[in-house]
């Protein structure tokens, strides 16, 4: 077995489970998902929501459709790690990078990552280096799911206000 079909194969594995957990939010009612979650004892013990687990597994499906090293296998570690901690992790090692045609896509999903805690934005200069990033690239698609992204979260006018009064200029 080849390195490159493992990958394929992991690959796989992680869109499929992702298009599951998808799929039954869909089809069953919350409460639902939450108890056989906990009866089956998937997550053993652990504080640990669906919506999480849902991120979780989206994360791994694109990180590993980009081809970029996952740092766990483990779906239960995966949703829980501190987001923005990874985001600035990947902004180092692949920020600079083409990223084999995947750059929107890469800095769309560090964005993400760098909002998900919706409590307190705690790298709000990286938020505004990826959207800084994003304009120039005349990317339409990227920057106005970024600019949704952006609307969504809680904290927007801390990243509004950075750097007195820079603010972001999309």
């Amino acid at each position: 077995v080849t390195t490159n079909s493992l990958k394929k194969k992991m690959t796989l594995t992680f869109t499929m489970r992702h298009r599951a957990l998808r799929a039954a939010s869909v089809l069953c009612p919350q409460n639902i998902l939450d108890v056989v979650v906990e009866t089956e004892g998937y997550f053993e013990g652990e504080t640990f929501t669906l919506a999480k687990c849902c991120f979780g597994s989206f994360l791994a499906m694109e990180i590993e459709q980009m081809g970029l090293p996952l740092p766990h296998s483990d779906i239960v570690q995966l949703s829980t790690m501190h987001y923005p901690s990874y985001a600035r992790a990947l902004w180092r090692s692949h920020g600079k990078s083409e990223c084999k045609g995947f750059k929107g896509r890469l800095l769309f999903l560090l964005l993400e990552l760098s909002l998900q805690d919706d409590t307190t934005i705690t790298d709000s200069t990286l938020i505004l280096s990826i959207c800084k990033k994003i304009r120039p690239m005349k990317l339409p698609r990227t920057l106005l799911c970024a600019c949704e992204c952006l609307l969504r979260s809680k904290q927007i006018e801390s990243i509004l206000k950075v750097n007195e009064g820079e603010g972001l200029h999309m």
